[in-house]
């Protein structure tokens, strides 16, 4: 298992969140403190947006995947969340992307 990079703080302890990869390439966050994890998506480049989740306090994640605009994941992918279309997090980076013409948007 290797370390990649520090995502957002833990909404149980306060710590930080880490990314971390196995062997088989499979991604997952984890707090380090109080053990708290929850899977990543396996392919794409994983960037901070520096927003929480309103829901459940997770640090909102911007998944980078080629031909394919990009999508925000927390603890699963935001698309599945029942308050998706109406997630004030969502709609301000989606605004924020469509005007600066980034992230396939």
């Amino acid at each position: 298992m290797r370390k990649l990079d520090e995502i957002g703080i833990c909404p149980n302890c306060d710590c930080t969140i880490s990314s971390f990869k196995t062997q088989n390439y499979k991604r997952f966050a984890k707090c380090e403190i109080c053990g708290l994890s929850y899977a990543l998506p396996k392919r794409g480049s994983i960037s901070n947006s520096a927003l929480i989740c309103s829901k459940n306090k997770f640090p909102i994640l911007i998944i980078e995947a080629q031909n394919q605009p990009a999508y925000f994941w927390t603890d699963g992918p935001c698309f599945n969340c029942v308050k998706y279309d109406k997630c004030a997090n969502v709609k301000e980076l989606i605004t924020e992307f469509k005007e600066l013409k980034v992230y396939g948007y």
